[in-house]
C-alpha cells in the first residue's frame, strides 16, 4: 500500500501543491482545519494483506490554522503513528507555531527545554 500526503489550508496557501501531487484541502478557517484533520486522520483503506491502513503518511497544515488547534484536540491528532501533522509557514510567513509545538515535544521527551 502505498500512502498519499495532503495539506490543509487555505486555498491561496496550498493550490500548488496539487501540481506536486499533493491531496489539497482548501479550508476557510481553523475549526474547518480541525475537522479535516481528524477526517485525513481516520481515512483508511485495505493493504495487500486486507488489514486497513491509514491511507496518509503525512499531513501538511499550515502554521496561521494549526494555531487554532486546542491542547484537547492536539492530543487526539497525536495518537498513533499515522498520520504525521507537520505545520507549514503559510504564503503569510511563519508564526513561530512549529517551533512552539517542537519545544514541547521535546520538553516532555527530555524534561527540559533544550531548544532555547
Amino acid at each position: 500500500m502505498n500512502h498519499k500526503i495532503a495539506i490543509v489550508g487555505t486555498w491561496e496557501a496550498v493550490a500548488g501543491f496539487a501540481l506536486l501531487g499533493v491531496d489539497v484541502t482548501p479550508v476557510n478557517d481553523s475549526d474547518e482545519a480541525v475537522a479535516e484533520l481528524h477526517r485525513l486522520k481516520k481515512e483508511t483503506a485495505p493493504d495487500e494483506h486486507g488489514v486497513e491502513r491509514n491511507v496518509y503518511a503525512i499531513v501538511f497544515i499550515t502554521e496561521d490554522l494549526a494555531g487554532g488547534i486546542t491542547p484537547d484536540d492536539e492530543k487526539k491528532l497525536a495518537r498513533g503513528a499515522l498520520p504525521a501533522i507537520i505545520p507549514l509557514p503559510s504564503h503569510k510567513g511563519s508564526t513561530g507555531y512549529g517551533l512552539q509545538r517542537l519545544k514541547r515535544i521535546v520538553e516532555r521527551a527530555v524534561g527540559s527545554d533544550i531548544l532555547k
